[in-house]
C-alpha cells in the first residue's frame, strides 16, 4: 500500500530540523530555551504555541504534559497561569534530557518534574487539573525506527488510548484529559472512531491557526454516557 504523501512530506521537515549546529537557542515569552539534536522541533513547528495560549489552566493549577520533547509547553506553562507543579514525561530519552537541562536553565526544578516514560510506565501516582499530550497526529508508522518519528505516529492510536484510559486514575475531581490535534494533518473523524472503540469521545475545546496557518485543536477527552434500555 502506497504511503500517504504527507507521511513522507512530515518526514522530510523532521528530518530538515535535525541540521545545523546542536544545541540550538530560542526563546519564548521572555525566557530562553535550549533544543538537543534527536528533539521534535518546536522552532519549527509551532502547535504548541496554540495550545499555551488556549489550556483551561488557573495559578495554583498542576498539568502533566506528556511527550514534553524539549519541556518548553510545560514549563512554559508554568510562568504563564503560575502553576504549583508540572510533570513533563516523554519516551525519547535525549527529550528527557533536554527538558531536564531547560529546567535547571529556568530554575524551575521546584516545580517541573522529568521522567522518562513509556506514557504513563514510570510516572509517580499524583493528581492533576490538566493532562495533556500535543499527540503524534499519523495512526501509521515511520519508514524508519528514528526515535525522533515517535513525536508523529501512533498506529492504531494504541499510545493516546493508554494515555486516555491510563489517565483516568492521574485526575483530580474535575480533572481534564486533553489532546493537542491538527484536522490540516490528519482527520478528526478518524481520530474520533478510534477513540469511540475504548469508550470515549472528544469535543473541540479551542481550534485556531498557529504560524503557518495550520489548523490546531485542542480536544477534551470525555466518557461516553451508556444509554439506559
Amino acid at each position: 500500500m502506497k504511503r500517504p504523501e504527507i507521511f513522507t512530506i512530515s518526514e522530510k521537515i523532521m528530518d530538515e530540523t535535525q541540521e545545523g549546529l546542536f544545541p540550538k537557542r530560542f526563546a519564548f515569552d521572555g525566557h530562553s530555551y535550549v533544543l538537543y539534536k534527536n528533539v521534535f522541533s518546536p522552532i519549527v513547528f509551532k502547535g504548541w504555541t496554540v495550545y499555551i495560549e488556549n489550556l483551561p489552566l488557573h495559578e495554583g493549577d498542576s498539568l502533566l504534559d506528556m511527550g514534553c520533547g524539549c519541556g518548553i509547553l510545560g514549563m512554559a506553562a508554568c510562568f504563564k497561569y503560575k502553576l504549583k507543579k508540572a510533570v513533563c514525561c516523554d519516551v525519547n530519552g535525549y527529550a528527557v534530557k533536554n527538558a531536564k537541562r531547560n529546567a535547571q536553565l529556568l530554575h524551575l526544578e521546584d516545580k517541573v518534574s522529568v521522567f522518562h516514560s513509556d506514557v504513563f510506565s514510570n510516572v509517580p501516582n499524583q493528581k492533576f487539573d490538566v493532562l495533556f499530550w500535543n499527540a503524534p497526529y499519523f495512526d501509521g508508522v515511520g519508514s524508519s525506527q528514528k526515535i525522533l518519528y515517535k513525536a508523529g505516529y501512533d498506529p492504531g492510536y494504541k499510545c493516546i488510548k493508554r494515555f486516555i484510559l491510563d489517565g483516568q486514575k492521574y485526575l483530580k475531581p474535575n480533572g481534564k484529559v486533553m489532546l493537542g490535534f491538527s484536522s490540516d494533518k490528519y482527520p478528526l473523524e478518524h481520530a474520533r472512531r478510534l477513540i469511540n472503540e475504548i469508550g470515549y469521545d472528544f469535543e473541540i475545546y479551542h481550534q485556531g491557526k498557529d504560524a503557518y496557518g495550520i489548523k490546531q485543536e485542542i480536544l477534551n477527552i470525555f466518557k461516553i454516557k451508556k444509554e439506559n434500555k
